[in-house]
């Protein structure tokens, strides 16, 4: 005796987005896991890894978007007005935004070019110059999300000196011309950058700045306390949150041993700000 039964086909509906949610196109789920404060996702060396390593500063373009798909919807437009080779503009263009780059090293936009050349992705507008004089001439409230990655003080002009094998030049971009900086002079430039940037973002935009620590001068420096704590003294933004990238592409080195502890640096802080009056 033959059974017959009737199939269903159970085609589970893809999830969808709330119509209140006019901050990105996430999910509740996608949404949950993006709140979360530590990304030790490990991101591979792609996108013309090597073309792009030339700035000692580059960030792997898929964390980059996954950044972007956090506080933008799709078609909006972000601007990193430090881009080097163009590691936000690359995930912009990743994950279906907009994007606008200023870089003072037309070096580094030819190789944004470059790669987005080899990738076939979309090569948006880049300016070259100083990014004060830059960002004085956006137009208010036209930009949904600022993402950028600052020059680390002097990371970018000192001789790495903690071990043999990295008795050389960084090579992280010049950002100026200028002699070394104390870190108050740093601090006053970048506190400069973010003011003339802050009239472009839009009423409750938000903000995302990468910055790591360092160890210099046989002393640790809370680059990211001392740099959170800058921008928040700008009239309008609001820091939000904190998120660490652990790096797990780090070399580690064996600093100090045997006389001495010195750390091997291997996380970078997001810092989040909303432009954002205090009540």
């Amino acid at each position: 005796m033959i059974v017959a039964r009737k199939s269903i086909d159970k085609v589970a509906s893809k999830p969808k987005v709330d119509p209140r949610n006019k901050l990105n196109n996430l999910t509740g789920a996608e949404w949950q896991f993006s709140t979360k404060t530590v990304i030790n996702k490990i991101y591979p060396s792609n996108m013309q890894h090597k073309l792009r390593s030339q700035h000692g500063g580059q960030k792997p373009p898929q964390l980059c978007a996954d950044i972007i798909k956090t506080f933008t919807k799709e078609g909006q437009i972000v601007l990193d007005p430090l881009m080097g080779v163009g590691g936000t503009l690359l995930g912009a263009a990743l994950c279906g935004r907009k994007g606008v780059g200023i870089e003072l090293n037309a070096q580094w936009v030819d190789i944004y070019k470059e790669v987005c050349r080899l990738e076939n992705l979309e090569c948006f507008t880049t300016l070259i110059g100083n990014a004060n004089d830059h960002l004085k001439s956006f137009e208010p409230n036209s930009i949904d999300f600022i993402f950028t990655d600052v020059p680390y003080w002097i990371m970018d002009k000192v001789t790495k000196t903690r071990s043999a094998a990295a008795q050389r030049e960084s090579r992280l971009s010049k950002f100026n011309d200028a002699e070394l900086q104390t870190k108050e002079e740093w601090l006053a430039e970048m506190k400069e950058i973010f003011t003339n940037a802050y009239p472009a973002l839009k009423e409750k935009g938000y903000m995302a700045v990468f910055i790591g620590d360092m160890y210099r001068g046989q002393e640790y420096h809370l680059l990211s306390g001392e740099l959170a704590k800058t921008i928040s003294e700008i009239d309008g933004f609001l820091l939000k949150s904190d998120i660490i990238w652990h790096d797990d592409s780090k070399m580690l080195h064996i600093y100090g041993y045997p006389f001495a502890y010195i750390p091997s640096v291997i996380h970078q802080h997001i810092l989040i700000f909303r432009k954002e009056r205090r009540k």
